[in-house]
């Protein structure tokens, strides 16, 4: 690891120690807010995911995360290249929007989780996280395994189907 990314790594658990929260599956039916981190390949998938929670009257925020190959438009709910400071850590005027918001649900539809996505999504407030990653440490509450099938729009309908499978429960 490089300097950079030790020092990073270091900040973010500093920040991450000192959040406490507990985890509470929502019903389905109770959840008014809910946030989706997503990169500008996966926009049909957050589309999808638009059309389902619209329909019932659910407050919908998302938030894309370009990577450094995309040039996108200017826009206030999303995070470039240029929004990151030094050290790779998205700056707080861009994020503050989204992360500040108290979403009953959060999900994140990227297949791949690096830092910024890793960052948004654990220091979001919200009161249950899904999303997939094969790595150990993650920072969803419901981690699915999506396996050899790497296409968002299958994990955002088993995002759908396991959170509908808790429920019943």
């Amino acid at each position: 690891m490089k300097f950079k990314e030790i020092y990073r790594e270091r900040k973010f658990k500093q920040e991450l120690a000192r959040i406490q929260r507990t985890p509470h599956v929502p019903k389905l039916d109770e959840v008014k807010k809910v946030g989706v981190i997503w990169q500008p390949s996966q926009k049909e998938a957050m589309n999808y995911l638009r059309d389902y929670f619209n329909k019932n009257h659910i407050i919908f925020r998302t938030y894309c995360v370009f990577d450094e190959l995309s040039n996108p438009l200017e826009a206030n709910n999303a995070l470039t290249v240029n929004d990151l400071n030094w050290w790779g850590i998205p700056k707080p005027e861009t994020t503050q929007d989204f992360m500040s918001v108290h979403f009953d649900l959060l999900l994140n539809i990227a297949l791949k989780q690096n830092f910024v996505l890793d960052y948004i999504t654990a220091l979001t407030p919200a009161k249950f996280k899904v999303g997939t990653s094969n790595l150990e440490t993650n920072y969803f509450d419901l981690n699915i395994n999506i396996g050899e099938n790497q296409d968002t729009m299958f994990l955002v309908k088993q995002q759908i189907f396991y959170l509908a499978q808790l429920n019943k429960r």
